[in-house]
Formats: structure tokens, C-alpha cells, sequence
């Protein structure tokens, strides 16, 4: 392992010339990757955390996308990351498909699910219930808003056709690098820009407002995109509260994002649900329960799936990975809910797969465009 470090910061050394000093420890907060995911850092990366100029390689959202060490693909990460994406596809196909049961009704069965799964692994690590001190705010906050993520979730993959649904929210990636330039003022250069604007053309294309497309008005879901795009929001501003909250166990970060969830899908059930009332649930059949509980194991999965991704391969690789599942998504929207895709969804589609696999990819087409000539 040492000799690996060494030997990069000496190809970098060679390369790039010699670093310049890097500040005291008191100074700074060491980094442990030999080089850090750039996500608009201005020089590469030397083993002691810092880039060339001496400035330090990461800021909080940075942190959020650090890869770990070592710059080959992890190809045990990029299946653990595709096939999260495919749980989570698989799990909203289902959400979709169960119309006999409310969506709060699945996310209630699911948030008691995680909540027993999560409580004994919890009491089984010895993790505190309550969190860390000095992370119990903190750790509440982000129950809050991953439960309103999954809230947001579930009511817009009941409500539009899958494919355009996980398009929309599997863009969040991007949303993120627009919440670092607007409240952490990250560099925004040319290449982020016309990211962000395909970005936004392909979610219009996607979503076809009627102002634009001159469509029927009366039969425009507003509620169903608007939660989606709410939902794509919620789940860039719940990884970045996450990651805050890295020094609190995982089972206890979940647990309490799984109580929120409870809480919220319970008052949701009673206040505007389909039957308001808890007698409801039961009616149903034994099928639709099993059906209930594929969704709740499915979701869980792709939770778990993708914590794993990420301890072995870096959150912008799993990002990009994970998107590839809108192609999956048009395949089961199109073959089992039999909504076949105009060429407008189509088009909005690639431009969102293309920009998240830009972003994700964004140190190698920097690198190339510095080589051209």
C-alpha cells in the first residue's frame, strides 16, 4: 500500500513538478484518498491531500464524492452500484404496478421494515440509539428530509409512467453540482454550465409543460412531476445531510430516516389517503401484502446495495452506473405497463443520461480537452 502511494506521488512529482508545501496538521484536515474525485478542482491531487497550488482538495460537497484510494475501476462496486439501481428500479415498477394498496400504505410497510432491520443491526454493533452527541440535530434533519424523499418518491412513480419518473429523479447528481455553485460558490465553468443547461432542456422534454408543448392543460399530472422534481431536489440535499453525519453509525442514520418515514407515510395515510383510516389495511388481499412486502425488500436492498457501492468504488462511478437504469426503466414502461415512449421522452431521456455520465466522467473529458490541440 505505501509503496502504491509513493510511487503515484512520485509520477505526479515527474509530471506536474514538485508540490508546493502543504500546510501544518493543525492546519488542515488530512485526506485520505491518494487522489480525490475532481468535481471542478482547478489541479490534480497529490498524495498529501492538497493540489498543486497548495489549496486543499475538497470542500464539504467534494467530500460527499470523495473515490477512494486509487484511480482503477472497482468493478465489484460498479455491479454493486448497477444492481442497486436495478433494485430501486424494480422496487418503483412494483410501487407502480400495486394499485390496490395507497402508496403510503407501501411506504408505511416498508418504513416498518427498515425499522426492525435497522433497530437490531443498531443493537447489535452497540451503536447508540440516539446518535452521537453532537450530531443528534443533525441526524433528525436528515430523517426529515429522506423522509420526504421517499415520500415524494412514491407518489411520482404512481403517478407518471415509470420511465420518465426515474429519468427525472436519477438527475439528482446534477443538482448537486448546482446546489455547490449556488451555496458553497464551487467553480462553475463552461463545462458545468452546458451540463446544467441539457440538463434542464431534457427534464423539459421529459416533462412537456404545457406552456411550452401547447398540450391538454386539464390532463397535465402537475402534482405527479412536480413531486418528481421536488423528489430530485430532496435526494441531493439528503446526500449531502448524510454525509454529514459520517461519523454516526449506519444503522442509526437509517433507523431514524426509516422513523421519519413511518411518521410521515402514517399522517399522510390518515389525512389524505385513499380510505383515511388504518382499518383499511386489513382488506387487502394476501397477494397484495406479498406484493407489499417484495417492495419493501427490494427498496431495503438497493439501500443497502448501494452503501456498499460506495465503499468500494467512488460516488461519482456509482452515480453514473446507477444511471444507466433509466434504459431499464423505458424497457419496463414500455413492455410491462405497455406506455411506449414518444420520441420528445425519448430525446429528454438521453440528454439526462448523458449529462450524468459527463458529470461522472468530468476529470477524463477536463484531461483530454487540456491534451488536444
Amino acid at each position: 500500500m505505501h509503496g502504491e502511494e509513493s510511487r503515484a506521488g512520485y509520477e505526479a512529482e515527474t509530471f506536474f513538478g514538485p508540490p508546493a508545501p502543504a500546510p501544518s496538521k493543525g492546519e488542515r484536515e488530512p485526506l485520505v484518498a491518494v487522489q480525490v474525485h475532481r468535481y471542478g478542482a482547478s489541479a490534480p491531487a497529490y498524495s498529501n491531500g492538497y493540489h498543486r497550488n497548495g489549496s486543499a482538495a475538497h470542500t464539504p460537497f467534494r467530500k460527499a464524492l470523495d473515490a477512494p484510494a486509487g484511480t482503477a475501476t472497482n468493478w465489484l462496486g460498479v455491479l454493486l452500484a448497477f444492481l442497486s439501481g436495478a433494485f430501486f428500479t424494480l422496487s418503483s415498477a412494483a410501487v407502480k404496478a400495486l394499485r390496490a394498496m395507497d402508496p403510503m400504505e407501501l411506504l408505511l410497510v416498508r418504513g416498518l421494515l427498515q425499522v426492525a432491520v435497522m433497530l437490531a443491526a443498531a443493537l447489535w454493533r452497540g451503536a447508540p440509539l440516539l446518535g452521537n452527541k453532537g450530531f443528534r440535530l443533525l441526524l433528525q434533519l436528515q430523517g426529515l428530509v429522506g423522509g420526504l424523499t421517499l415520500v415524494l418518491l412514491f407518489y411520482s412513480f404512481r403517478r407518471l409512467p415509470l420511465g420518465d419518473a426515474t429519468t427525472i429523479i436519477f438527475s439528482s447528481p446534477v443538482v448537486v453540482l448546482v446546489l455547490s455553485f449556488v451555496f458553497l460558490k464551487e467553480p462553475c465553468g463552461f463545462f458545468r454550465t452546458l451540463i446544467v443547461c441539457t440538463l434542464v432542456t431534457g427534464v423539459v422534454l421529459i416533462a412537456k409543460p404545457p406552456f411550452i408543448f401547447h398540450g391538454d392543460a386539464q390532463h397535465y399530472d402537475v402534482a405527479g412531476y412536480g413531486c418528481a422534481v421536488a423528489a430530485t431536489v430532496f435526494t441531493a440535499l439528503n446526500m449531502v445531510v448524510m454525509r454529514k453525519c459520517k461519523d454516526v453509525h449506519f444503522s442509526v442514520v437509517v433507523l431514524h430516516l426509516s422513523l421519519w418515514t413511518v411518521a410521515l407515510a402514517l399522517g399522510l395515510l390518515l389525512s389524505v389517503g385513499h380510505h383515511r383510516s388504518l382499518w383499511a389495511l386489513l382488506r387487502h388481499t394476501p397477494l397484495d401484502w406479498a406484493m407489499a412486502v417484495v417492495v419493501s425488500v427490494l427498496g431495503l436492498s438497493g439501500q443497502v446495495l448501494v452503501a456498499c457501492a460506495l465503499g468500494h468504488e467512488g460516488a461519482g462511478k456509482v452515480a453514473v452506473t446507477r444511471s444507466l437504469d433509466i434504459v431499464l426503466a423505458f424497457v419496463l414502461q414500455a413492455f410491462a405497463f405497455g406506455e411506449v415512449p414518444d420520441w420528445v421522452s425519448a430525446t429528454g431521456a438521453a440528454l439526462v443520461l448523458l449529462c450524468v455520465l459527463g458529470m461522472g466522467l468530468e476529470n477524463q473529458v477536463l484531461t483530454l480537452a487540456s491534451i488536444l490541440p
